[in-house]
């Protein structure tokens, strides 16, 4: 049974000798390589305050387009509190994973992540950019992964769905090039992200073959509530990423892509053959993905009855936001 973050705080059998049980044999442990993971953060850890200085000399200062600074603030809103949650939420795993690896990889995450907060804060202070408060779909994703008290969903909501979704946001704003300095450090922030989705990737399936059967449909659960507010959350975005010229469709099927090569990395590192799927991780189908693009992002023109019903979820969307705000 995997064990919760409650559990984990209520043992009093402190210290827990049981850690130093099979030392020799830890080498050949595949969770061995999350230890990696910690000293990767270590040797390549960098100052953000340093960097933050050497980009805005670089580039001879902040230069944010006026009519994108609206925009920037509603997207990085997001961003920013997403960092503050995956900082909190870091701390809470390295306390209650049970292996050593597991916890120094987690601990190495809760220093990437508050860089990145600081980083971004410092950012946006001194672009003279206002943050407006976060959407009520984004605050409901965050606070469902804090307050969860399993350690599987805290895991498995954070690595493979927030940090997935926030590193195809980067990929795509610094593509886009908005502003120089931004686009350049969040290929700092980038390079560290991946770092935390490979803990996921690592520790997930170990989680997952001590999860019961009904613990494995809880998290289902769990996750899907969770992908439907990021998509709620998406719908109030949307105009903003418009306004900052990135293709929320080829965001969408960016973070599909960084998802699908997850799950396929979890089950090679299981040992399973080629197309088959991890117990009690899940994804959807290329089929079920396409419909999905086709229908919240169209390539093309829309027919009158699909013109209906995305006015439909898009008033819907908008009711939700205010009932839950």
């Amino acid at each position: 049974m995997t064990m919760s973050i409650g559990a984990a705080r209520a043992k009093q059998d402190f210290p827990p000798y049981d850690l130093l049980d099979g030392w020799a044999l830890r080498a050949a442990d595949k969770t061995h390589r999350l230890e990696r993971l910690y000293h990767q953060t270590q040797a390549k850890s960098w100052d953000p305050r340093a960097v933050l200085d050497e980009l805005v000399e670089r580039h001879g200062g902040i230069h944010v387009p006026p009519e994108k600074r609206e925009a920037i603030g509603h997207v990085f809103t997001v961003i920013l509190w997403g960092e503050l949650a995956a900082w909190n939420i870091a701390a809470d795993l390295a306390r209650a994973l049970p292996d050593v690896d597991a916890k120094m990889a987690a601990t190495g995450q809760v220093f990437d992540e508050a860089r990145h907060f600081t980083v971004l804060r410092d950012y946006f202070e001194r672009a003279r950019i206002p943050l407006p408060p976060l959407n009520p779909f984004g605050r409901r994703v965050l606070v469902r992964i804090l307050e969860t008290d399993s350690v599987l969903e805290k895991l498995y909501g954070m690595q493979l769905l927030v940090e997935n979704l926030a590193l195809a946001i980067f990929k795509r704003v610094a593509a886009s090039n908005i502003e120089p300095v931004l686009s350049d450090l969040l290929t700092y922030v980038e390079r560290d992200e991946s770092r935390h989705v490979a803990l996921g990737v690592m520790y997930l399936p170990k989680l997952l073959a001590k999860a019961t059967p009904l613990q494995r449909a809880h998290n289902w659960a769990f996750n899907m509530e969770l992908f439907l507010l990021t998509i709620g959350g998406g719908e109030l975005l949307d105009p903003h990423f418009a306004a900052l010229g990135i293709d929320h469709r080829e965001l969408g099927a960016t973070a599909q892509r960084l998802h699908e090569q997850v799950l396929r990395q979890m089950a090679e590192d299981s040992g399973l053959r080629p197309g088959e799927r991890l117990r009690g991780a899940y994804g959807l189908t290329r089929r079920q993905q396409r419909l999905m693009l086709d229908f919240l992002h169209p390539a093309g023109a829309l027919s009158p009855r699909q013109q209906v019903a995305r006015r439909a979820v898009t008033r819907a969307t908008h009711a939700v936001a205010r009932w839950m705000a």
